[in-house]
């Protein structure tokens, strides 16, 4: 009797009464990101394909969304990616508020049920050090509201403290920009940095966990969200929505993200996956970021992992091809002794770039293997 009068009483409620849509829950969420970066130094901004990524993914599960500086009012705005079709639209919905984004000092953290951190190197300047912002992350914590922040973005969270005296990352699972991807990705600024994110989140009690470098990775503990890399950044959007009540709505993955998703698989399932995925859709990944994988993976390889890395290497090598990128491998085929295989490289590299200025580096590499 009781479940026939709930039925009857949701009939009789209207519609967005009875079963409220995720555009009426009124969720607002304010985006944080830095305001370091100049038209001098862009390099050392916010990160724009993070913000437009996390973004979007929020906006279209209809949360409402501010973004703040520590300073406020209008930061760079890169336009080198704007071929990007999701950056055009990021732009077309939000450039607005980048013209004038709101300052630390003017938060009012009550008005809010999470903050999501953007990455890049400017991340490191500003957001760590600027007094306002500190003050407002700290505001968050106490409140126990959702945090969450990606590849750089944990710089930001590292010092805050609790209202016990604690550590917000003490004994947490946490993750970002890991030490070995900055020695990859960041060289030329690494030394200006005012700590390294890894060591810093360690050194106050985190609990660091990640992947392999260039692959995602999202940790989630309590009201924390962290994630590794760009490649990271769209599903620790969907987690923060996750614990706002909200369920994600079906999408399709941004091209990096898929790329680098892919690539997980391959090292879990096998390479093979990478010929089935391109051969099926090939519209749906990145051939660059799949070659910028393939390259720097094999160096950032420990030793017991560099033959696997160098399986996906060349497999990748099959579906994009690049002077540099084949002396990388026939380096590396070289350096594992695969020598039948390096000389059938190094024919193929001949017959493509017959001028390049790396093949007479690569003919004194097949003449010493040889009288070996």
């Amino acid at each position: 009797m009781r479940k026939l009068y709930f039925s009857l009483l949701l009939l009789m409620l209207p519609l967005h009464q009875a079963f409220a849509s995720q555009d009426d829950t009124n969720t607002r969420v304010l985006m944080l990101i830095s305001g370091y970066g100049t038209e001098a130094q862009p390099e050392l901004s916010y990160d724009l394909e993070e913000l437009a990524q996390a973004y979007l993914v929020l906006h279209d599960n209809g949360v409402n969304i501010d973004i703040a500086t520590p300073k406020g009012g209008p930061v760079l705005i890169k336009s080198n990616k704007d071929n990007l079709e999701y950056i055009q639209r990021f732009k077309s919905i939000a450039l607005h508020q980048l013209k004038d984004t709101l300052s630390s000092d003017s938060i009012d953290s009550n008005n809010y049920q999470g903050v999501f951190i953007v990455g890049g190197a400017g991340a490191m300047f500003d957001l760590p050090s600027e007094a306002s912002t500190q003050a407002m992350l700290t505001t968050f914590a106490a409140q126990r509201k959702m945090i969450a922040a990606v590849c750089h973005g944990p710089a930001a969270i590292a010092d805050i403290t609790l209202p016990d005296g604690q550590f917000l990352v003490a004994g947490k699972q946490v993750n970002a920009f890991t030490n070995i991807e900055e020695q990859a990705f960041s060289g030329e600024h690494i030394d200006m940095f005012p700590f390294l994110v890894q060591d810093k989140l360690t050194e106050n009690g985190a609990r660091f966990m990640h992947n392999d470098p260039m692959l995602p990775f999202v940790a989630t503990d309590d009201n924390l969200i962290t994630a590794q890399n760009p490649s990271s950044v769209p599903r620790a959007a969907e987690a923060l929505l996750l614990k706002l009540g909200v369920t994600p709505k079906p999408r399709q993955p941004f091209k990096d993200e898929a790329t680098m998703q892919l690539v997980a698989t391959a090292k879990q399932t096998g390479v093979v996956a990478i010929d089935l995925a391109l051969a099926k859709s090939p519209e749906d990944y990145d051939l660059n970021y799949l070659a910028l994988y393939g390259f720097y993976a094999y160096a950032l390889a420990s030793e017991e992992n560099k033959q696997r890395e160098l399986d996906l290497m060349e497999t990748i090598s099959s579906h994009f091809s690049h002077p540099e990128y084949e002396t990388a491998l026939i380096k590396a085929l070289f350096e594992q002794n695969r020598i039948e295989q390096a000389y059938r490289k190094f024919e193929t590299f001949l017959k493509h770039y017959p001028d390049h200025k790396n093949t007479a580096e690569l003919a004194a590499l097949v003449d010493e293997k040889s009288t070996l």
